[in-house]
């Protein structure tokens, strides 16, 4: 079982502690999975979940995506501003 790196960004950062972390992904696994192996590491994380963007090798994807060893996952904060 290789890992994913998860790169976090703004307040998902802040929240978890780290700007980037790796974890483990069996195959098949979603984006969802990841999530949740993420905010079990980093509980803080929880209640970003309905806001949070992610991105799989710089393509922005959904929870339903897989993601493969070797990926490089970004966690987005919402954006804004104005």
């Amino acid at each position: 079982m290789d890992g994913v790196k998860v790169l976090l960004f703004g307040a998902a950062a802040d929240r978890a502690g780290t700007r980037q972390t790796e974890l483990p992904v069996d195959d098949g696994a979603t984006l969802g999975d990841l999530w949740s192996a993420l905010a079990d590491r980093h509980p803080g994380l929880t209640p970003m979940r309905d806001t949070i963007a992610f991105a799989v090798n710089g393509e922005y994807a959904r929870a339903e995506d897989k993601v493969s060893p070797g990926d490089e996952v970004a966690l987005l904060p919402p954006v804004s501003g104005g």
